[in-house]
């Protein structure tokens, strides 16, 4: 078999305003071959062949690691500094199957670290049809996650699938260090680039932000859920949130929104949103405004969260359905026409607590947000079975207008 040249794999695109900044792909090709990794057929021989290959290639100050075709059984593998991971066609990673915890984590990067992780990459080789997938089952975790990412700078994640059985957790999350009190302990410089979730539950999808600095969401694809969800609660203690959000050209079918942006408690920089397209979903975009949750310390002084002015949203195409998933809330934004659609008896989603019902799309935006955000009217478009009967931009409950 020929040796996999990372840069004939895809070629790392780095943009110097946004996203990942570490070395390029011919930098890493010049990198030593640490391992050629297998499967094994056995959960934990997985385990420690991926962990010894990464901690290895670490300690060389930077190495490659080849992940060739077949299926891996993982758990909690830590990425290190200076790992650049290639996988091939037909690579699947899945859960262990031997064990039935709630959670299963296949990935982590700086999540559980005390160190400072920089300059890693995971990027796979093929088409839509053959590249590498993340495969999770909910018979065998109801909490699945493909990167769970902490403080790491310089992350670059491309060019794999997700299939999923609605299980609970976004596939992709960007958090803070464990135990992180700043945005220090924040991800810094992360690239997502040509990733999709297929059977996404309305609750969760493809990638959380909750918080993150230089963050690129680029062609990103889901079938339900949330494509791009930006959502700063996991730092609220600290007013650790987002700043210089880049979400570019993604998409959701039969789901909840291709965006979602919620600030909770968090002053946040800005977020940019442009080209978010959405078919048979909720939404296309949602933005809504800042609220002091109940779970919050009652003692200590909250304030409504939002996003920096010059925030963001353009070119967003909205293809209206009749039949999709539509939390309970969102009844009161229905137009009084269409609650015909709306069913309050079935739960298409296999989270049975999640709030959702079936019901018709509602708008290309829902703004609920009291600051300022710059949505561009002349770039966004609906259209489909009865778009006539839906406002472009929905600001209020229907019996609020």
């Amino acid at each position: 078999m020929p040796m996999l040249v990372f840069s004939q794999v895809g070629t790392i695109e780095i943009r110097k305003e946004v996203g990942y900044q570490g070395p390029s792909s011919v930098e890493i090709d010049q990198l030593p071959l640490v391992a050629t990794l297998q499967p094994s057929g056995n959960a934990d021989q997985d385990i420690t062949n991926f962990q010894k290959a990464i901690d290895k290639a670490s300690k060389m100050k930077g190495g490659r690691i080849i992940v060739e075709k077949g299926y891996y059984q993982l758990k909690d593998v830590q990425l290190k500094s200076n790992v650049h991971i290639r996988c091939e066609k037909g690579v699947v990673f899945m859960p262990r199957l031997d064990m039935h915890p709630k959670v299963q984590l296949i990935f982590a990067v700086g999540r559980f670290a005390n160190e400072n992780i920089s300059n890693v990459t995971f990027i796979g080789e093929g088409n839509a049809s053959d590249r590498p997938q993340f495969y999770y089952d909910r018979s065998i975790a109801v909490k699945c996650r493909a990167f769970t990412v902490g403080k790491v700078t310089n992350l670059y994640l491309e060019n794999f699938s997700v299939t999923d059985d609605q299980t609970v957790f976004s596939a992709i999350s960007l958090n803070m260090r464990k135990k992180g009190t700043s945005k220090n302990d924040r991800p810094k410089n992360i690239t997502v680039k040509n990733v999709s979730i297929q059977d996404a539950s309305y609750g969760y999808g493809l990638v959380q932000g909750n918080t993150g600095e230089n963050v690129w969401l680029k062609d990103l694809q889901s079938v339900g859920g949330v494509t791009a969800r930006i959502e700063t609660h996991t730092g609220r203690e600290h007013n650790v949130g987002v700043d210089n959000v880049v979400i570019e050209d993604v998409v959701c079918t039969q789901g909840k929104a291709a965006v979602s942006l919620q600030p909770h408690v968090v002053d946040n920089g800005i977020v940019t949103v442009n080209g978010a397209k959405a078919v048979r979903c909720e939404w296309g975009v949602m933005l809504k405004d800042g609220f002091i949750s109940k779970k919050l310390d009652p003692t200590k002084k909250w304030h409504n969260g939002s996003f920096a002015k010059g925030s963001s949203i353009k070119n967003v195409e909205m293809i209206h359905g009749d039949a999709t998933t539509v939390s309970v809330q969102s009844k009161a934004y229905i137009p009084k026409r269409l609650l015909e659609l709306y069913h309050d008896d079935i739960n298409p989603d296999k989270e049975a607590n999640i709030g959702c019902k079936l019901g018709p799309s509602i708008a290309a935006v829902l703004n609920l947000a009291k600051e300022e955000m710059q949505i561009d009217k002349t770039t966004i478009t609906h259209s489909g079975n009865r778009a006539e009967e839906r406002l472009l931009i929905v600001t209020k409950k229907v019996d609020a207008l």
